[in-house]
């Protein structure tokens, strides 16, 4: 009773965690006693499991308490020292020294010891303090205790497991980084960045045209749709105001959730709403949008992408997971996977209901549509109702914008027949997974101490960032070789993954064009590449390769 108290305390306010010194000793008595009584070796464990965590916030609070008071100490007795210090210099400066100047000085150095004396017996105390916390924990842990399970208390077991494992996977991941200068690792990254520009130029331009298919801004509108009318339908007309008073003449006419966000995102014409599902508290599922458009003659089922907590944890949860499609066996993002799989029979219901409602003179049309993390879960139903033969006889595709990596490569071509993901410009989200996430950080340490990673000094981030200044013919070569050296010394990492299916890959005033699985094969840096990622850059982006494929002038 106590660990509740304390846990459902610690979710509500920040604040709490000062008081939870006073409660300490009382829950580590009510956990002892359950460890005494209690029959059931893994409930000892949970309950002292409780009891170390409690500790480790115990640890946090006097941290944080006594940098208070140590901050208040040199604040209080600067103030008091100053007062005394003025009025003695001034008696100095216009009588010389006399016998109030000189009580003043003595007084003054009595304060400073003072001070000094407060500081060393705060300094002891918050020692012992940290010291028995810590003792008490190693003590915990000895008798068994298990980590995490305040976490657990709180927040339920599968979140505190995938908090738990993004925590582990963020200390391994910043643990070499550890003895590196900030500056210096700005630096790396820099000159990488430099490296990856000069290889892009002298790649631009190389992929095969392609077509965007039909219905693609369409497409795009569903899929903000999903954020519905309360997140301006993922702004994917940027702030309008002929958006907000669409949605506002639905709500007033009586139009459903659905029909306001549709009338947010900007679809226009008749399209009947099945199911609007705008977000659960559950771990791996987000919300939904399935609706008939029976102006293209689809089902469209759109997936929403992230807007919460829980979907970043979706998001983060990025460890390969083992899947197999079509009898092929391959990896794909776990996160999304799970998600995939919590929703695609609810989804598959609805779809069917909706199936039912399309005019019957043509073939039955479903599309499954989203963004970021809308567009991974997107591809992985769509893989998952086609290999196991859902949907006979319907046309059932995918369109995916902003696909993060969900697939490996032989997966991600493998679902290349009915799947297209839309990717613009250097969107870091199509690009990031756990692979080149520390393919990254091989390069950034790399570029940071080259002679460790068996390339010489030509490769420091100032000898890199000298040349790219130098902008000519010859240190352009030069910069593309160095790119392709530092990536076969340092792009390693196993498990990697890419955004699933066709890939086609937007960029100003050029028209679309088929990309390779491998021109997605590692981060870029760069200054546009977080706002590349949002839904109205897309939503622009197509338009103007719309406009320019067909022959309009472009500006």
């Amino acid at each position: 009773q106590a660990s509740r108290a304390l846990a459902m305390r610690l979710a509500k306010s920040p604040r709490a965690v000062v008081p939870v010194l006073l409660l300490l000793p009382f829950l580590l008595q009510a956990c002892m006693a359950g460890y005494q009584h209690d029959s059931t070796a893994g409930d000892r464990k949970r309950k002292l499991g409780i009891a170390q965590d409690a500790v480790t916030i115990g640890e946090h609070g006097v941290n944080f308490g006594f940098g208070i008071a140590k901050a208040a100490t040199n604040f209080g007795f600067g103030i008091a020292s100053t007062v005394i210090k003025a009025p003695a210099e001034a008696l100095d400066h216009v009588a010389g020294p006399n016998p109030i100047s000189s009580g003043l000085h003595g007084l003054g150095s009595v304060l400073s010891f003072a001070h000094l004396a407060t500081r060393v017996g705060q300094e002891v105390a918050h020692g012992i303090t940290s010291a028995s916390l810590g003792a008490t924990k190693e003590g915990l842990k000895a008798a068994g205790a298990q980590e995490g399970q305040l976490l657990r208390l709180v927040v339920g077991e599968e979140v505190a497991e995938t908090v738990l494992a993004i925590e582990d996977m963020v200390k391994k991941y910043v643990e070499p980084f550890s003895n590196v200068p900030s500056a210096n690792l700005l630096a790396a990254a820099s000159a990488w960045g430099a490296l990856q520009q000069a290889a892009g130029r002298a790649a631009a331009g190389s992929g095969q045209r392609a077509a965007l298919p039909e219905h693609t801004e369409r497409w795009l509108r569903f899929g903000a749709a999903t954020f519905g009318a309360s997140w301006l339908a993922g702004l994917v007309d940027g702030v309008s105001l002929s958006s907000a008073a669409r949605a506002r003449d639905f709500a007033q006419r009586g139009g459903s959730a659905g029909d306001v966000a549709l009338a947010m995102a900007g679809i226009e014409g008749r399209v009947e709403v099945l199911e609007f599902e705008q977000g659960t508290n559950q771990l791996f599922q987000p919300g939904y949008l399935v609706a008939v458009d029976h102006v293209t003659g689809h089902v469209v089922v759109a997936l929403r992408g992230t807007s919460s907590v829980r979907d970043v944890l979706s998001d983060l949860a990025c460890k390969p997971a083992d899947v197999q499609l079509g009898g092929t066996p391959g990896l794909a993002h776990s996160g999304m996977l799970t998600a995939a799989r919590r929703v695609e029979n609810k989804l598959a219901e609805v779809a069917s209901r909706g199936l039912q409602r399309l005019e019957m003179h043509q073939t039955p049309r479903l599309v499954v549509v989203g963004h970021s993390l809308g567009a991974g879960v997107a591809a992985l139903v769509t893989a998952l109702w086609r290999d196991a033969g859902r949907f006979s006889g319907v046309d059932v595709s995918c369109v995916a914008f902003a696909c993060p990596q969900v697939l490996d490569r032989d997966l991600s071509v493998a679902v290349s027949n009915f799947t297209t993901s839309i990717l613009v410009g250097d969107d870091l989200v199509p690009r990031f997974s756990l692979a080149t996430s520390n393919d990254l950080r091989a390069i950034t340490l790399s570029i940071n101490d080259p002679m460790a990673h068996g390339l010489d000094n030509s490769f420091r981030a100032e000898s890199i960032l000298s040349l790219a200044a130098q902008a000519n013919a010859q240190t352009e070569q030069r910069l593309v070789e160095m790119h392709s050296i530092v990536r076969g010394v340092a792009c390693t990492a196993q498990g990697r993954l890419f955004p699933a299916g066709r890939l086609i890959h937007l960029a100003p005033q050029r028209l679309p064009q088929l990309a390779e699985p491998l021109a997605f094969d590692e981060l870029l840096i760069s200054r546009d590449m977080a706002a590349a990622h949002m839904p109205q850059r897309y939503l622009k982006a197509i338009q103007e390769a719309t406009r320019m494929d067909e022959g309009a002038d472009f500006r």
